[in-house]
């Protein structure tokens, strides 16, 4: 499904984007049905053929209201939406340990434990579990400044090439990455590249395989309300290796954002 020129064989496709406008519909839901007026998102527009193979355009204004695609969803409970997972471990024991990492001196931390979240110039490759320390600018912030903005946290410079399968987990003050999963509350996202397809084609016929650079961006703010880490000055964020496409991929970084 990841390969856009098949992505509508794969019996999932619907059901996926189903389910991904239903969160959509439930999102607005929760937030009051905020409405966004950035204009910039909402003429984003994209190109479709049609059973007739016309050439429509689409922008995202026109398909906002479900009313208007005529169909609504059942209202039933959402018992998920409260059903946080829980720390790997109590989050005193993980603060005690979180502190002493916070103190230790270079020569005392692991291998690969980084106290700067800026691999610059060359990067940091993706071949062994990294953990680095990363700032935040805004701490204890109010919540009004926390419903008007959200923190995110940007893996960025992500280097990989075309041809792999590329997969790594984000995790926030992980205290052991040998139990971690996404069951944990200290899991904040992952990061899937999926390879198209064409270019392993392009590998067989011995043709260049080019590398593209991107970033993954997760929202954090509940994530440290639940970690009770909202008033620290810094986090300890892990990225785990999924996938043997890792070893040849690049990160330039680590950094906190809000975006409203």
């Amino acid at each position: 499904m990841g390969v856009f020129y098949s992505a509508a064989r794969d019996p999932i496709f619907y059901p996926h984007h189903a389910n991904i406008d239903r969160l959509w519909d439930v999102w607005r839901t929760l937030h009051g049905n905020k409405v966004i007026t950035d204009p910039d998102w909402l003429d984003s527009s994209f190109f479709f053929y049609d059973e007739k193979l016309q050439l429509n355009r689409i922008k995202i204004r026109d398909v906002l209201s479900i009313t208007k695609l005529q169909y609504e969803y059942e209202k039933v409970d959402f018992t998920w939406l409260n059903n946080r997972p829980k720390p790997s471990v109590p989050l005193e024991v993980a603060r005690n340990i979180l502190r002493m990492r916070q103190n230790a001196k270079q020569q005392q931390l692991q291998r690969n434990d980084i106290l700067s979240s800026n691999f610059s110039p060359h990067g940091r490759f993706l071949d062994a579990t990294l953990r680095t320390r990363v700032n935040r600018p805004k701490v204890r912030r109010t919540r009004k400044e926390k419903e008007e903005e959200e923190e995110i946290l940007v893996v960025h410079g992500i280097d990989i090439p075309e041809e792999r399968y590329v997969k790594f987990d984000v995790y926030v003050n992980v205290v052991n990455e040998t139990i971690m999963n996404p069951r944990f509350r200290e899991f904040a996202g992952t990061f899937v590249h999926i390879d198209p397809g064409v270019t392993r084609a392009a590998r067989e016929s011995n043709i260049e395989v080019f590398r593209k650079k991107t970033d993954l961006k997760l929202g954090i703010s509940e994530l440290l309300e639940d970690l009770e880490a909202e008033g620290d000055e810094n986090i300890w964020v892990t990225l785990l290796p999924r996938s043997e496409g890792c070893i040849n991929t690049t990160v330039d970084g680590l950094r906190i954002e809000y975006i409203r």
